[in-house]
């Protein structure tokens, strides 16, 4: 599994989990271009290959059990959520510094953070970059990075994962969001946030770490990775019409201000609906409803840059 070792002193001890396939291989070509600054910075660089479904999330598990320093998750969104369920499993009170370098599709995480896009830029954090604590999110038995939800956007990723993989993940989502469009309804629920019930009719419910979905939207606008809450925002009964109104005003964020959209910041969201949801997590189908979604404040070290401004 392990395919390169390029130093074997005792430096910081960095293991590079790396998805070949993600963003078609966009990524792969800068590893020549990294090694060569991970040799010269002097850290223990190790590099594994992910190429099958939760291989990611055992190499990462290993890795924290081996007692690395840094776990670097080199590809989409998908091949994070793996890698900090991994890191997280494998150490849970003392997991591996988490870094990223993007060379995925949509990268929402890592835009979120402001994290540099190319691979090489984002290979230099490891070398000058600090460490910043970071709140995950956590449904059923599965963290999450950015986003968790059901209804609307869970239904996308459901169909979109049953679609051929040598489909583009851009198109294969518009696809599938189109689908959803034409065929999802919304469904009564019991919602309780932070302890308040609530019973609404939901198209979409969507409890965010960070503030962004794959193709810009901006779904989140208060939430914040590092303030031990998560934003949940919720799109109550909407026909098809409104629903596209709604779904554009989010590119910009400003869906907030609809009458059927209602947002809060919690630590804790509860929900059950008479009907056989699917959830999904950073990108993922993670299981069904009903469920509780928690914030796990400070869960992370992530390296970023060393001015970030947060956001």
């Amino acid at each position: 599994m392990v395919k390169y070792n390029l130093c074997k002193m005792r430096a910081p001890r960095v293991l590079a989990v790396i998805n070949p396939t993600a963003g078609r291989g966009a990524g792969f070509g800068a590893l020549p271009a990294i090694r060569s600054m991970m040799r010269d910075a002097g850290l223990a660089w190790t590099e594994a290959i992910a190429e099958a479904p939760r291989q990611a999330w055992a190499i990462a598990e290993q890795a924290a059990r081996d007692s690395y320093d840094i776990v670097v998750a080199m590809g989409g969104d998908g091949t994070l959520h793996e890698v900090v369920n991994g890191i997280l499993r494998g150490r849970p009170d003392t997991p591996p510094a988490l870094a990223v370098i993007p060379a995925g599709t949509a990268n929402i995480f890592a835009r979120a953070l402001d994290l540099p896009a190319h691979p090489v830029a984002a290979a230099r954090v490891l070398v000058n970059g600090v460490r910043r604590r970071i709140d995950v999110g956590q449904v059923h038995d599965r963290y999450f990075a950015t986003i968790a939800g059901t209804g609307f956007d869970a239904a996308i990723v459901a169909l979109a994962s049953r679609w051929p993989r040598w489909i583009g993940g851009k198109p294969r989502h518009v696809a599938a969001g189109l689908v959803a469009l034409a065929t999802y309804r919304a469904a009564p629920a019991r919602l309780w946030i932070d302890g308040q019930e609530r019973t609404e009719s939901l198209f979409l419910l969507a409890v965010a770490n960070t503030g962004w979905y794959g193709g810009g939207v901006h779904i989140a606008p208060a939430a914040r990775v590092d303030d031990g809450l998560l934003s949940v925002i919720y799109i109550r009964d909407v026909g098809r019409i409104e629903a596209i109104r709604v779904l554009r005003q989010s590119f910009s964020g400003t869906h907030l201000n609809h009458p059927k959209v209602a947002h809060a910041l919690a630590t804790e969201i509860r929900l059950d609906v008479d009907a056989p949801l699917r959830i999904q997590a950073d990108g993922e189908d993670v299981g069904a409803l009903p469920a509780r979604f928690r914030c796990v404040p400070g869960a992370l070290e992530l390296l970023v840059p060393p001015l970030q401004t947060d956001r």
